[in-house]
């Protein structure tokens, strides 16, 4: 909780965004370009920005999700989240440190380019945090009409399901805040309120247990 949701995520997007967003600017500088950024954000009122940070944020994650999944090495960090077995609301305390690593990498330099600093990512890191620790109880809960729009328990916990059909053997509902990527990309997958599902992956039996054996794991040959 410590490095993924502090330390990492908020001391060092600072350091990192700065950093980045200025030799972006000296390489840019270079070719005579001075402001890569069509639209000055900074004009628009601080609830538009924040609003416009949010989604794109959310979509970067989105993507970043659906890699986890794919990429097999990608999948070998993503797996310690995905070896909870019982869903309640620390279940989004379980994850790599290396899965922060990549999800705020990627998030950062369009973040930054556009203008938004720590402040800004500070208020979106705390929101998006409250959802993804409701989305993540065990609770009965879709928000009715809003469920296209917002992620919610009932969609998260089939994202954990530990059986799929095989059309969807990559994995379903990888929205992290909002739920409108995944029905607008053909993601979605709700086929009850999942209370009872098996949670899990393959062989999740033989997968290592404890703190020190889930940070080794993703370094250590797949079996």
């Amino acid at each position: 909780m410590f490095f993924n949701f502090f330390l990492f995520s908020l001391v060092a997007y600072n350091a990192l965004s700065n950093v980045a967003v200025d030799l972006f600017n000296q390489f840019l500088g270079l070719f005579g370009i001075n402001n890569l950024v069509a639209i000055q954000l900074g004009s628009l009122p601080k609830w538009t920005q924040l609003m416009i940070m949010f989604v794109i944020a959310d979509f970067i994650q989105w993507n970043v999700h659906r890699m986890l999944h794919r990429v097999s090495w990608m999948w070998e960090f993503h797996k310690v989240h995905h070896s909870v077995e019982q869903m309640g609301f620390a279940a989004h305390l379980r994850f790599h440190f290396m899965e922060t690593i990549i999800y705020k990498t990627c998030q950062y330099i369009p973040l930054a380019m556009l203008g938004f600093g720590i402040q800004d990512f500070f208020i979106i890191h705390f929101i998006a945090l409250l959802i993804g620790h409701i989305n993540h109880a065990n609770l009965n809960v879709t928000y009715g009409p809003f469920k296209y729009l917002l992620n919610n328990p009932v969609m998260h916990i089939w994202h954990h399901a530990k059986d799929l059909p095989s059309e969807k053997r990559y994995g379903v509902n990888f929205g992290l805040s909002l739920s409108i990527w995944d029905y607008l990309f053909k993601t979605d997958y709700i086929p009850s309120d999942g209370r009872d599902i098996a949670l899990g992956f393959e062989k999740i039996e033989k997968y290592p247990t404890g703190f020190w054996s889930h940070i080794l794991a993703p370094f250590k040959k797949s079996t």
